[in-house]
């Protein structure tokens, strides 16, 4: 049995995605039973529409032959919690979710991998000394950036290998979407053929009540009143998808704001937000790995990013100024410029796929494929 953990909480699509291929990567290694250890139990019905034939929790704990930690930003705090010594909600959340896998492997000497993940910062002072006996024990551990590795050997201490690549979610491919999520999202969008179809990503933060949130709101109903061949697809990567969602309500406020047709979609499933992002002509987004699975599929996107693991991102790929954080926005005209940029690079079919650093982002990414592949392979007799 091979255990399998990462940040699989609230159905979010870029956790979902990287446990969904490393999922395939231990498949195709290894004919084991796979396990997740950690789902929560309100979460456990939905988690199993994503991975139907999982097992789920620690009881056959004792049979783990390996524990895959995959990638995600769950062994850093995020901005709002940056500081908070002691306490707070992150903190106590990161010990309920991310300990007990590794711990178990510790006690019962099996061995663990760690993939892809960011690392740091960290303020309180008993996750960062948790997250240092975990790092220390691991049989393999990756990173998907720089700052990473630093905060592991510089700040931590760990002397232990550190490799960096990019994240891992950019070893998706258009060949790896299912024809039946694509087929689903061209009979969205075949009413709208010809138009530059624009995806509005993670409508809750344009809903906010904040300055920022009002400066992207008319930065956005700005450019789409005078822009007649577009089309807005709000579209949401996270949450229950039999709830009405903020979509609905990002996709009513446009109508009424611009007059102009705009399509509402919650989210459906992996398969199905990866096939959406590889159609659009563009996307704005304010979170992390719809900007990658986009770059990744050779979509434009532009991000107002909310936590600094984002614009690390950009920069490792040579796209610095197609990210700037929600905070330092000041002026609408940011916003319009942003989404103009995205807009005529749609236009002129403008692809990251055409780009020379293109290649080679895409084949680093496969790094961690291959240390997960070599990891199995080293402790585990089929």
């Amino acid at each position: 049995m091979i255990a399998i953990h990462g940040s699989y909480y609230n159905n979010n699509f870029g956790d979902l995605l990287l446990i969904k291929l490393v999922e395939n990567w231990v498949k195709s290694k290894v004919n084991s039973t796979i396990v997740y250890p950690m789902v929560d139990k309100q979460e456990q019905k939905e988690f199993k529409e994503h991975f139907p034939n999982s097992f789920i929790g620690i009881k056959q704990r004792e049979t783990w032959q390996a524990l895959v930690c995959t990638g995600g930003g769950y062994l850093g705090e995020p901005n709002w919690s940056h500081g908070k010594k002691l306490g707070g909600k992150w903190n106590k959340q990161f010990f309920r979710r991310h300990v007990l896998p590794a711990e178990i492997c510790i006690w019962s000497n099996t061995p663990y991998a760690i993939v892809g993940v960011e690392a740091g910062p960290l303020s309180n002072i008993f996750v960062r000394h948790e997250v240092k006996r975990i790092l220390s024990h691991a049989s393999v551990l990756s990173v998907r950036n720089i700052e990473s590795k630093k905060f592991i050997q510089d700040t931590l201490g760990i002397d232990s290998e550190v490799i960096v690549a990019p994240d891992a979610a950019l070893t998706i491919s258009k060949e790896d979407i299912p024809t039946t999520a694509l087929n689903y999202v061209d009979s969205l969008l075949a009413p709208y053929q010809g138009m530059i179809s624009l995806g509005i990503h993670y409508p809750s933060r344009f809903l906010c009540d904040t300055p920022q949130a009002e400066l992207l709101r008319q930065g956005l109903f700005s450019t789409l009143a005078s822009t007649p061949d577009v089309l807005p697809v709000v579209f949401s990567d996270c949450g229950s998808n039999n709830v009405p969602s903020d979509t609905e309500k990002l996709a009513k406020i446009i109508h009424n704001s611009t007059g102009k047709e705009c399509l509402s979609l919650p989210f459906k499933g992996i398969w199905e937000t990866a096939a959406l992002i590889s159609k659009l002509s563009a996307i704005l987004t304010t979170k992390l790995h719809v900007g990658i699975v986009a770059y990744a599929l050779g979509v434009h996107c532009e991000s107002f990013a909310t936590h600094q693991k984002t614009p690390r991102f950009y920069k490792q790929i040579g796209r610095a100024s197609q990210c700037i954080m929600l905070d330092d926005i000041s002026d609408k005209n940011i916003v319009i410029e942003k989404i103009e940029r995205a807009l005529q690079a749609a236009r002129n079919q403008v692809s990251p796929i055409n780009c020379q650093e293109y290649e080679q982002v895409k084949q680093n990414s496969l790094i961690h494929k291959q240390l997960v592949l070599n990891f199995l392979n080293s402790t585990i007799q089929n």
